[in-house]
Order: structure tokens, then sequence, then C-alpha cells
């Protein structure tokens, strides 16, 4: 045998052991990939789940506003109350203050309301942003993969081509027989 033909058949042999181990360790970084973006997902989900559907009323923030409004109502109805002994002001008109209080808390509450719509928008808006980038992501990673499978297929072709080119099919009678 010549050092050529053995040098052609190390060769295809090493393209053949290139292309296996690339099968695997693509299979592999596959699996890997494959977790992590179900883990992404379910982080993203979770995330989602929590704020989108979260009591917005029932948030520290709220909280304390409808506490600070519901102090200011107290103490202006003690006020009232005070300024209607005092001055004697009809009841009606001790109504009317009241009214006027039950206005502010429900221009609160539906100021509130609002942020927490507003609130939800945006969380939507945010949900759909990380999904179309984890979609796009994937279509990407999944184009590579494509690319990289076609062109390693193709190397290993080539390879296998040239290590058939080298061996002299047929020929090794006369190439011993010239010696």
């Amino acid at each position: 045998m010549s050092a050529f033909t053995i040098l052609s058949g190390l060769n295809g042999a090493l393209g053949l052991y290139s292309g296996v181990k690339g099968l695997f360790d693509s299979s592999d970084a596959r699996k890997k990939q494959k977790k992590l973006l179900e883990r992404a997902s379910a982080i993203e989900d979770s995330w989602y789940r929590r704020n989108y559907f979260s009591d917005y009323l029932n948030n520290s923030s709220a909280r304390a506003a409808i506490k600070r409004v519901e102090q200011t109502l107290r103490r202006q109805n003690q006020q009232n109350r005070a300024y209607a002994a005092i001055n004697g002001a009809t009841p009606e008109h001790a109504i009317a203050r009241n009214k006027q209080g039950m206005n502010v808390m429900e221009n609160m509450m539906t100021n509130i309301a609002a942020q927490g719509d507003a609130h939800k928008r945006n969380v939507d808006a945010a949900h759909l942003r990380n999904r179309q980038s984890m979609i796009s992501g994937q279509i990407s990673d999944l184009s590579l993969d494509e690319r990289m499978s076609a062109e390693s297929a193709s190397n290993a072709f080539n390879l296998l081509e040239d290590a058939l080119m080298g061996i002299n099919w047929g020929r090794e009678d006369d190439d011993n027989s010239k010696k």
C-alpha cells in the first residue's frame, strides 16, 4: 500500500469520525438548549401570570393611597361635624360635604383602576415582546442548525469522495507489478 492510499484512508476515517462526533455533540447541545428554552419559557409564563393577574388595587402603593384618602376624609368629616355643631349648619350641608368626600374617593379609585389597566397592558406588551424574542431566537438557532447540518453533510461527502478517489480500485496489482 502506498502512503497516498493510507493517508486517503485516514482522511476518510477522520472525516467520518468528525461527522459522527459532530452529530452526537450537536444532539447533546440541542437537548441542553431545549431544556434551557423550556425553563426560560416557564419563567416568562410565571412572571406574566404573577404580574398580569395580580390585584392592582391590593398592592402596597394602592393600599397606601386608599388609606391616605380615607384618613383625609375622616378628618374632613370630623371638621364638618365640628363646623356644623358650632355654626349650626343644616344636615343637607353636611351631606353635601360628605358627598364631595365620596367623590374624591371615587375619583381616586377610578384612577387606581386606570393605572391597573395600564399596568396590565404594559405587562401584556412586555410578555409579547419576550415571547417574540424567544421565537426569533429559536428560528435563528434552527436556521443555523440547518446550515451547519448541510455543511457538515457536504464536508463528510467531500471527505468520503476524496478517500474513495485516492484508492486505486482494481489497479492495485498494476502498481505492485510496476515496482
